[in-house]
């Protein structure tokens, strides 16, 4: 099987349909993700956003590169622990935790968020039965986006569900039953989903974060503002821009060299990296339209069909010929499997190459088998390919695995 494959990949290019991860790309998105902590919180902490892309090769990738992990579930916990990561760099969220995954976490020191009132019951339970144990939590702040930040909910105007809300008193409730079964109350977690690349939705959570301690007289070990950043190379906000903001608003509430920022970057350390490589595999002319279809599909690089078919590609053709319209369609059996229309393009013929670019964020996560099994995942430096998972198989599919195993 390898030397076949071997035989498929010439230098610099895979057998389609895979991914492509640059690796310069990566370690540069993450480099400037850190340059710009250590600039503006240097006690900051980088966390990865595991349910962003639970690649093992790319957990791996972080774990080596002392990016802590973020999960959100007891199956990401468990997941980060056998990649390597300590309880102690690992930042616990999510409102499904279970208990005893929760219990443990507490009792190893992982920085913990609660986001359901049963997991406030479960660590003031966890302290009643260890009176000599100091046992540190955080809470997800329930704020209003709306009030704050007018256009940005993507719920449009619909009430967030997470976390414990101010004004409802269920925050004041929890910290004091928190701090009533001697649970410290050491951290808050201000995470909030926007439209844009604005930074006033950053500056509006640690506004939020300073009303929150200074009302309660909180001293936090950590503010944990989130992911949800937007950066590509060149753009703007920077990552620089994105953390000055936060400490602008904090500044004279809290001490930077007492409490930690936590930030959860998943799409804005990835999605620049990864490529999917695709190939035309027939064109039909049908109704006056040119049809391409290839080995791709929405499903591998827009599983949720939310883009407005506004992928960045490039071509790989040897034709000098430009027509007028080009329809790239996916190979599954729905008519809406419909990628992009090309506008003016060079003309695609069997066997030509497209190339999507920064689809690496969320699409292996929300990948299934449906009429294909996964795609391979290949890491690029320079010329070089490595393969770091491998195409899946009926065989997989009849094991129950799931792909994620390396070549």
């Amino acid at each position: 099987m390898a030397d076949a494959l071997k035989q498929l990949v010439r230098p610099g290019e895979p057998p389609t349909p895979s991914y492509v991860l640059d690796l310069p790309a990566l370690e540069e998105q993450v480099g400037g993700f850190r340059r710009a902590l250590d600039c503006h919180w240097p006690n900051a902490i980088l966390s990865y956003s595991f349910k962003t892309n639970s690649l093992p090769w790319l957990l791996s990738f972080m774990h080596r590169r002392g990016v802590w992990a973020e999960v959100v579930s007891d199956s990401e916990y468990e997941l980060a622990l056998a990649v390597g990561f300590s309880p102690d760099r690992i930042v616990f969220n999510g409102p499904v935790k279970g208990r005893d995954r929760l219990r443990q976490a507490l009792l190893y020191g992982a920085v913990i968020n609660l986001d359901s009132k049963r997991e406030v019951r479960w660590a003031a339970e966890l302290a009643a039965e260890e009176p000599d144990r100091v046992l540190r939590a955080g809470l997800r702040v329930n704020w209003d986006l709306d009030a704050r930040c007018p256009g940005e909910n993507t719920l449009a105007g619909a009430s967030s569900r997470f976390g414990f809300n101010a004004e409802s008193g269920e925050l004041s409730q929890a910290i004091t039953t928190l701090e009533s079964a001697g649970v410290q109350v050491t951290g808050l977690h201000m995470h909030r989903n926007s439209c844009t690349q604005s930074l006033e939705v950053f500056r509006a959570a640690a506004a939020v974060a300073a009303e929150v301690i200074t009302s309660h007289q909180l001293r936090l070990d950590w503010i944990d503002i989130g992911g949800g950043f937007f950066n590509s190379p060149g753009g703007s906000p920077t990552f620089g821009q994105y953390v000055s903001a936060i400490r602008e608003e904090l500044d004279g509430t809290i001490d930077v060299e007492q409490t930690r920022l936590i930030v959860e970057p998943g799409g804005s350390l990835i999605a620049v990296a990864v490529e999917f490589h695709a190939q035309v595999i027939d064109v039909k002319k049908i109704g006056g339209q040119r049809f391409v279809i290839t080995d791709a599909s929405r499903t591998d690089i827009d599983p949720q069909f939310r883009r407005e078919k506004d992928f960045g590609l490039r071509l790989e053709t040897a034709s000098t010929e430009s027509v007028p319209e080009q329809v790239i369609c996916g190979f599954t059996c729905m008519e809406n499997d419909r990628l992009t229309v090309l506008k003016d393009a060079p003309l695609l013929c069997e066997g030509d190459r497209i190339i999507f670019e920064r689809v690496g964020a969320y699409t292996m996560s929300y990948q299934s088998s449906f009429i294909e099994f996964p795609p391979a995942v290949f890491v690029r430096q320079g010329e070089s390919l490595e393969q770091v998972r491998r195409k899946g198989t009926a065989e997989d599919c009849l094991r129950g695995n799931i792909w994620s195993e390396s070549a």
